[in-house]
């Protein structure tokens, strides 16, 4: 065995031992051993950690476009310009037209209700409303996208936040619904929206103003499509009923009714008008009359002019409040217009008449369309069966 001092190796005595004993102490571990040591631990699961899988990234989800915001709504509730398109053989933007495309843009139109009026003694009715229907569909296809046709107030809404025109197709004639629901479906299927139950002529559900029969007022099949059209959010027209009909009518219906063109008995007395107690039973649930332009029906004693018609509006207004007034000329229907409205452009000028005539800038707008709509969503909300109705987006 080695002594001490060889083991330390040095030449000093005591103290050069304990120098080297503290030299010994201090040497780091030699590379071989810190080798061996790793190897130990690598065995041994002592190495580093995997490291953990990366968080995933949470998607951001995109932020929701601002819709564009709804223009004031300027709606004529009633004209007739695929008869007068179909009997000229012109199209919607033939100057020969009072309610023409570039008419309405002019005079700020951007929603109209287009009639689809079964002329009287017809040989097929039902195929004439889908004949004037199809030329609707027509024209706004060739408008290039500057129309478009609605059948729910979603849609309508849409279509104005496009900066587009608002096509409302509407059937003027109940001589078209003698299949009766199948025929409603039918014509419902194609994008009607809003069914008049008579023309000037008497149909198989309700009598006409012209032709009051007796007794008159609503069929059991006119009380059918009532129900029917409620259900699926269908507007019912009471212009050109008789009196009964309209009144039996409104106590029918389980939603708002409209008079999309008629005016006021007690300021024009004629039978087409209304009377002040159906002004009354329609603004009382809700419902909206279009004062039209026919001048016979707007003053008898002279050749009507916008005056005429503003003092006419203002009469309404003051019987039923400007809540229930709206504007449904009646353009294109071989009507006797009067002076200073001879066409969709000359609107701004009655829309400048009312207010100067003492109406707000509020009334005016509800008048010239806000109504409508404000209607048309009363319509929509009281439906029982949404199937069928269709949808509420475009």
């Amino acid at each position: 065995m080695a002594s001490r001092r060889e083991r330390g190796g040095g030449r000093g005595g005591g103290r050069a031992s304990q120098g080297a004993n503290a030299s010994i102490h201090a040497v780091p571990i030699r590379p071989r051993r810190a080798l061996f040591l790793g190897l130990c631990l690598t065995a041994c699961g002592a190495a580093d950690p995997p490291p953990e899988p990366p968080t995933p990234a949470v998607a951001v989800p995109a932020p929701t476009p601002t819709p564009s915001p709804l223009p004031p709504v300027v709606a004529d509730l009633h004209v007739d310009t695929v008869t007068a398109m179909l009997s000229g053989e012109v199209g919607w933007d033939a100057s020969a037209l009072e309610a023409s495309l570039p008419r309405m843009q002019a005079g700020g139109v951007n929603v109209v209700v287009e009639a689809l009026w079964i002329e009287r003694g017809v040989d097929d009715p039902f195929g004439r409303a889908v004949q004037k229907l199809k030329r609707v569909r027509s024209a706004v296809l060739q408008s290039q996208r500057q129309a478009a046709i609605v059948t729910s107030p979603g849609q309508l809404e849409a279509v104005l936040r496009e900066g587009r025109l608002a096509v409302v197709l509407a059937l003027e004639g109940g001589t078209a619904l003698v299949e009766g629901e199948p025929a409603l479906a039918e014509l419902r299927k194609l994008g009607v929206s809003m069914f008049g139950l008579t023309w000037s002529e008497s149909s198989p559900l309700a009598d006409s103003s012209a032709e009051p029969r007796s007794p008159g007022g609503l069929t059991d099949a006119g009380r059918a499509a009532v129900a029917w059209c409620n259900s699926r959010g269908v507007m019912i027209d009471v212009s050109h009923m008789s009196d009964e009909a309209t009144g039996q009518t409104v106590q029918a219906s389980t939603a708002p009714v409209i008079a999309s063109h008629s005016n006021a008995r007690a300021r024009c007395d004629v039978p087409r008008n209304l009377p002040e107690p159906l002004l009354q039973a329609i603004a009382g649930r809700g419902g909206l009359v279009g004062a039209m332009f026919h001048g016979p029906y707007v003053r008898v004693d002279r050749k009507a002019s916008r005056p005429d018609v503003v003092s006419m509006i203002r009469s309404m207004v003051g019987s039923i409040g400007a809540a229930h007034v709206g504007i449904g000329s009646d353009w294109d229907g071989i009507i006797q217009a009067p002076v200073g409205l001879e066409s969709a452009d000359d609107l701004p000028a009655l829309r400048s008449d009312l207010l100067a005539a003492g109406l707000d800038a509020e009334q005016v707008a509800a008048i010239s369309g806000g109504n409508f709509l404000r209607f048309w969503q009363a319509v929509w909300a009281a439906r029982e069966d949404p199937s069928g109705a269709g949808s509420d987006a475009p």
